[in-house]
């Protein structure tokens, strides 16, 4: 495919994590210097802009609730705002742990794990509650998309919150081991967990049934949904792996296989939020694009030996694909809508 550009650079740190702000006019890329780099996505040939926040790491960075900036986590406590234009300030600074688990709601809410308890801020980062106890250190967060539901992911399954309810007790949803990265369904009928096991967990809310979906020949560090909601698509084989959701019931286990099959392991899977596609980022470096039609069809982008791709994250109108890996090479490929709308098209 040769109707794209390309934008790279190498800093000398890995990358912890990558997203587009939800106006879509600016990435950013967290690295393991304490540092969060942004990037326009609208100027041609932007620079990176760097900006320091600690000595030690960023642990976990997402939009923030408005548009135009970002959300960060550090190893020093502390919870951090980054505007591309204004650089950053302090939010909150936790007291029993790091924020690594981070995310926020256009509706002007944002929720930050601290240890075992949950943090809710608002949009001028003001404390509006504190969630606890949970059963152990909190592992992932996830809102619905309405902003009314917050899972929260620890041991042993999902702490299920109604935020606009006065009720302090949350739904337990139970399923033993350890329940890692979740991700809610577009409708917010089905909740689905990643599991220390290798494999996944589904809750369908609605029926009030459950299953576990897998195993995988590695444990699942990403999860994303199809622009339609009918994919469910995960990492952690030698290939994508997909779950139908389309009949609206609980898939059964065994996945569809769709990419590459490789000697090396997928570490990094991201739908884009416009077509039937996704990027697939392996642990050889490679990363090809992959379309979710009954005949897949596949586009390397690239092919050579490296780092594996550390993260992925598309722009919301799925034309910028960004991302980066543990050798601190960081990318931002701008496609042709037309070139993706052809790939991406079904049988």
């Amino acid at each position: 495919m040769s109707d794209y550009g390309l934008d790279s650079w190498t800093v000398n740190a890995p990358l912890t994590g990558v997203c587009v702000e939800r106006g879509g006019q600016f990435a950013a890329f967290a690295g393991g210097d304490g540092c969060v780099r942004t990037v326009s996505l609208v100027e041609p040939e932007s620079s990176l802009s760097v900006w320091p926040l600690t000595e030690g790491a960023v642990l976990a960075l997402t939009p923030d609730c408005q548009e135009g900036g970002f959300l960060c986590g550090a190893d020093d406590s502390t919870l951090y705002q980054v505007h591309p234009n204004d650089g950053p300030r302090e939010l909150a600074l936790l007291t029993r742990s790091w924020p690594d688990q981070l995310v926020s709601h256009p509706c002007g809410l944002r929720a930050v794990s601290d240890g075992p308890e949950v943090r809710l801020l608002d949009a001028e980062g003001r404390l509006v509650t504190v969630l606890a106890e949970h059963p152990s250190t909190v592992a992932g967060l996830a809102f619905d998309d309405g902003g009314r539901r917050l899972a929260v992911s620890h041991y042993n399954g999902v702490s299920l919150w109604t935020l606009d309810r006065r009720s302090r007790e949350p739904q337990r949803l139970c399923h033993r081991g350890s329940h890692l990265d979740l991700t809610w369904s577009r409708n917010g009928r089905f909740l689905v967990t990643a599991t220390q096991e290798k494999t996944l967990h589904v809750w369908d809310l609605a029926a009030g049934q459950d299953a576990t979906l897998g195993p995988c020949i590695n444990k699942v560090k990403a999860l994303s949904w199809s622009a339609d909601g009918s994919w469910l698509l995960a990492s952690g084989a030698d290939t994508v792996s997909g779950w139908s959701f389309s009949n609206g019931r609980l898939p059964a286990a065994a996945p569809h296989m769709l990419g590459r099959y490789s000697e090396h392991l997928i570490g990094n899977v991201s739908a884009n939020p416009s077509l039937a596609l996704a990027a697939a980022g392996y642990n050889d470096g490679g990363l090809e694009l992959v379309s979710l039609a009954v005949q897949p069809q596949r586009r390397r982008l690239v092919s050579a030996p490296g780092s594996p791709i550390a993260g992925l994250a598309w722009s919301p109108n799925g034309d910028h694909l960004l991302g980066g890996d543990k050798d601190g090479r960081l990318f931002a490929y701008r496609f042709d809508t037309d070139s993706l709308a052809r790939l991406a098209c079904t049988d």
